[in-house]
């Protein structure tokens, strides 16, 4: 038996967790001496059954032996990344696939399985792992074209499921997919999407507050009768829309993905990991895949696109925007500048309100024009609207 379970101090492994651990080798380019014992505890719990909708799927730990989307799509994704096919130790990637497709919604999107509600994380595992066991299949158009009818109409973003608020992290996961499944496509609406992420995207978080855990019931009929469990996935922002921007097709966002990696730089802890976004002091494989493979994005995705203008020089190579090449340098940079002022004061404005309503308020005692108690009564609507900001930061789905 090998393999991980998403929390590491665990010894039971699961199939996601063992498919996402083997990814983090598989995007490094490093050798794992027990990846063979892997893949056989992958193909032993690969499910058997004449239904072909259960066939050659995955279950998770808790999900009572029924193949679920949340664990055959990684492992579809992991294990086609890592080109294993033809090794006897290997699952059946074609068993795979034919389960993809099976449990696609007639909608085009992807439940847990089929005849569950379509969710956007799930299409997008269903979309990713397609591309990795057949990118000419039509069951992509398909589930693209779920995504792009089921995004924000006010936003052009994506939530957690058809007509729920944007999030960052649904919609960096969305662009994330998309630009590898069509890679640099151009789309007027992938472009409004992508300035909504710039927008919204908190680059000193590693977390979004808004998407911080995703929780749903899934229920099955077995042969046992029905069954239902709960889903918890933990999600981590940051790294996300970092790999997501890193492949923007305009070109990356420099200044925010500069922040956005020292963000996360920082946030590691001495033993490699994360901080575990569901408290506790447990190691989750959940707070490594997404970071390594963000950092593992920054080293490997050129920052230059087609139509850009590299300028060398023996110490320095700056790359200038195509739709910005008759703008001077310094005038680039100052503009950079603004939006990063502009960015803070958006997402702080609270804080500096009650900061400067304080400051102004201790001024106007000093020079006798205001007592303590017209000070403390000026200080109500400032502090509600922090308090009320701050409640907003804390929020989680």
């Amino acid at each position: 038996m090998g393999g991980w379970y998403h929390q590491l101090d665990m010894p039971l492994p699961g199939p996601t967790a063992t498919a996402v651990g083997l990814d983090i080798y598989t995007q490094l380019g490093e050798e794992f001496e027990r990846f063979n014992e892997c893949l056989a505890f992958l193909r032993s719990r690969q499910v058997n059954s004449p239904d072909p909708a259960l066939d050659g799927g995955w279950s998770t730990n808790t999900s009572f032996g029924c193949p679920v989307i949340e664990a055959t799509g990684w492992v579809a994704y992991s294990l086609g990344a890592a080109r294993v096919d033809l090794l006897d130790e290997s699952p059946s990637m074609s068993r795979a696939y034919r389960w993809i497709c099976e449990n696609q919604n007639p909608d085009g999107g992807w439940g847990s399985m089929r005849g569950c509600p379509s969710r956007v994380w799930l299409t997008c595992l269903g979309l990713r792992s397609l591309r990795q066991l057949n990118p000419h299949s039509s069951a992509i158009n398909r589930g693209q074209n779920w995504l792009m009818a089921h995004l924000n109409q006010d936003t052009g973003a994506w939530g957690e499921t058809p007509g729920s608020a944007p999030t960052v992290t649904h919609t960096a996961f969305v662009l994330l997919t998309l630009m590898e499944v069509h890679e640099g496509w151009r789309d007027e609406r992938i472009l409004k999407a992508y300035d909504w992420l710039e927008k919204n995207l908190d680059c000193g978080s590693i977390d979004d507050r808004n998407a911080r855990v995703e929780n749903y019931n899934v229920t099955a009929e077995t042969d046992t009768g029905r069954v239902v469990w709960h889903t918890v996935m933990p999600h981590y922002g940051l790294p996300i829309a970092a790999s997501a921007l890193l492949r923007h097709p305009n070109g990356a966002p420099a200044g925010q993905l500069g922040t956005a990696f020292r963000t996360i730089l920082d946030a590691q802890l001495d033993n490699g990991s994360w901080p575990n976004i569901q408290g506790g002091a447990s190691e989750s494989i959940w707070a490594v895949a997404p970071f390594v493979r963000a950092l593992q994005d920054v080293r490997v995705i050129t920052p230059a696109k087609s139509r850009d203008q590299i300028l060398w020089s023996p110490s320095i190579v700056v790359i200038q925007r195509a739709g910005v090449r008759d703008q001077p340098l310094a005038a680039i940079i100052r503009a950079q500048r603004r939006a990063a002022v502009a960015r803070t004061f958006s997402r702080h404005w609270t804080s500096m309100l009650l900061a400067a309503s304080a400051l102004l308020g201790i001024a106007l005692i000093g020079t006798g024009r205001f007592d303590w108690k017209d000070y403390s009564l000026g200080l109500i609507m400032p502090i509600g609207l922090f308090a009320i900001e701050q409640f907003k930061n804390r929020r989680t789905i």
